[in-house]
């Protein structure tokens, strides 16, 4: 499905293209959006092609648009330009065009093709076994799960993948730790995380422990009948924690791993390394990766004592992951600390020749801290994911009732103390996944829980607040047909032009694989329904015809906000 807005992409990309290449200057043609409305709909940067004819880049915008002018088709009703750029402007017939495929196709709007018969595999979550999810856990479950979202959007197949740890020394530690003080009457992650937090302290000051701790690491490896019976009830103490916090989050996999999986397969692979000259053996007795020529980091892919660590697994897992999806992409969605990490895997990857080593990507997100420091799981200084989620809808429970009162008033319609608590959930588990996809992967997030789930200001309860408007204005209609026809005042113009956006949004959200775009937009159209709502009647318009247009624009707007919180992984009440 190839949207209006996307042939009008096109569209304008071709006028660029047949220009330059009547100027003879070649150089890029890529049209993208502005990041302001007043800069156009569209636009085309002029730098490149300046560079390459040795043209100013203003005059260069000022000639291509000229000569643009006459040739712009039905889907343009102006270009112009400024501080070099070219800027396009949508013509009323393509936005009424728009907005009759958003009310056509209702939640498919904004989706597209272009990933059709294409593979991703997303890594995301991915927690130690064991530990409980925190808030330290949040970005990278979230984040995957809405880059799954925005790839199917696209038509893409998208495997959600969720890579638990346990083989490392954290887990290895914790099973020393449940030999020593019992897995009786055990249950929950806050009775593990007191284990663990516990042995962390003792382990730090006993060579005993710590032989221990390196028993168990062995034992791992060579597939100790004991310690695998061990791992299988302390998978059983986690999971049910784990699909409790997914499911408050609404998130999902399609394939849930343990690197225990793949100590065996990585051997191999390291063997391999070191017969073609990639790695070699250090006198100590650990098998290194050769990267410094390749101006990275020398990488330990074994230890001494023959056992993995997670650069051997991750080897094996990417070698697990081509065999068994044949992807076109896979996407690692991790901590910025493991960027180093990543490079040099799939740097082995390419030196081993793997066909698809240029398909793995990973996106390292900021880190997230406390006002007191940094999360440690170690020293117990964490808040648990549910515990946010719990203190989040508590924080909407108290919003949504100091209104009742007076919505209750407004609307005729009593809230009973069922629906209260199902909306409060929502809005609390929504506010906190917006708040934290809001930010720009690279960066990092302080957290502060009254920020987060904050109703005032640029928040996921605001967007969800804007949705249930305009779910009740729609109520209220009843039967009225939304037409969209006739002239429109300035506030409707900027509403329809937003709404006719939202494709391309889209688009741009899903190929920089960056679900912050969305939220930015969603925040911009909810600012300008703000403005429509304030300055346009609806209901009681001055005409039946107006009465109709602004009931379309208020039904493409509750699409177009539903589609991309959905986007999101958010759900919206239908009444706040």
């Amino acid at each position: 499905m190839t949207c209006v807005a996307e042939k009008t992409l096109s569209a304008a990309e071709a006028l660029v293209a047949a220009e330059l290449k009547r100027l003879k200057i070649a150089a890029g043609t890529k049209v993208e959006r502005p990041r302001h409305r007043e800069q156009g709909d569209l636009a085309f940067a002029c730098f490149e092609a300046a560079k390459k004819s040795g043209k100013n880049p203003v005059e260069l915008a000022k000639q291509i648009a000229g000569s643009l002018k006459p040739e712009l088709g039905k889907e343009f009703s102006s270009c112009e330009a400024v501080n070099g750029f070219v800027n396009f402007f949508f013509s009323q017939e393509l936005i009424a065009q728009a907005i009759a495929e958003a009310l056509k196709q209702e939640s498919a709007y904004g989706t597209g093709s272009g990933g059709k018969g294409k593979t991703a595999v997303i890594d995301y979550s991915s927690p130690n076994v064991g530990k409980p999810l925190h808030v330290g856990h949040i970005r990278s479950t979230i984040l995957g799960a809405a880059l799954k979202k925005l790839l199917e959007a696209r038509g893409w197949k998208v495997v959600g993948s969720n890579y638990l740890g346990e083989a490392g020394t954290q887990v290895a530690m914790l099973l020393v730790g449940l030999r020593k003080y019992g897995a009786q009457n055990l249950s929950g992650e806050k009775a593990l995380l007191d284990h663990y937090v516990r042995i962390n302290k003792e382990v730090e000051g006993s060579e005993e422990l710590q032989k221990q701790v390196r028993s168990v690491l062995e034992a791992m490896e060579s597939g100790d009948k004991g310690v695998a019976a061990e791992l299988t009830r302390l998978r059983e103490l986690s999971m049910p924690a784990l699909k409790k916090n997914y499911g408050l989050l609404g998130v999902s996999f399609d394939e849930i791993l343990f690197d225990t999986d793949f100590s065996v397969p990585a051997k191999p692979l390291v063997e391999e390394a070191v017969k073609k000259g990639i790695a070699f053996k250090e006198k100590t007795g650990e098998t290194v990766a050769k990267l410094e020529e390749h101006g990275l980091p020398n990488l330990v892919i074994l230890r001494s004592n023959g056992t993995t660590l997670y650069s051997s697994r991750d080897l094996a897992l990417a070698e697990w992951r081509w065999k068994t999806h044949e992807f076109d992409e896979c996407i690692y969605v991790t901590g910025s600390d493991q960027n180093m990490h990543f490079r040099q895997v799939f740097k082995i990857l390419e030196l081993l020749g793997r066909p698809y080593a240029d398909r793995l990507k990973h996106i390292g997100f900021g880190l997230i801290s406390l006002p007191e420091g940094k999360f440690s799981t170690r020293e117990g200084r964490i808040v648990l994911l549910e515990d946010l989620l719990s203190a989040a809808a508590e924080e909407a429970k108290n919003e949504i009732l100091e209104r009742k009162t007076q919505t209750e008033e407004r609307t005729g319609e009593e809230y009973s103390e069922k629906e209260v608590e199902e909306t409060a959930r929502a809005v609390g588990v929504g506010a906190t996944k917006f708040a934290f996809l809001r930010v720009g992967a690279e960066k990092n997030i302080l957290f502060d829980l009254k920020r987060v789930v904050s109703f005032e200001g640029d928040t996921g309860a605001y967007a969800q607040y804007t949705l249930v408007r305009c779910f009740n204005i729609l109520r209220k209609a009843g039967k009225t047909k939304p037409v969209f026809k006739g002239a429109l005042a300035p506030e409707e113009q900027r509403l329809s032009r937003s709404l006719a956006d939202y494709p391309l949004v889209v688009q741009g959200a899903a190929g920089s694989l960056a679900p912050h775009v969305v939220c930015d937009y969603l925040l911009r159209l909810c600012a300008d329904f703000s403005s429509f709502y304030e300055a346009c009647p609806v209901l009681k318009a001055e005409s039946s015809e107006a009465v109709a247009r602004r009931l379309a624009l208020v039904k493409a707007a509750s699409i177009v906000l539903e589609n991309g919180l959905g986007l999101l992984g958010i759900n919206t009440p239908k009444r706040m």
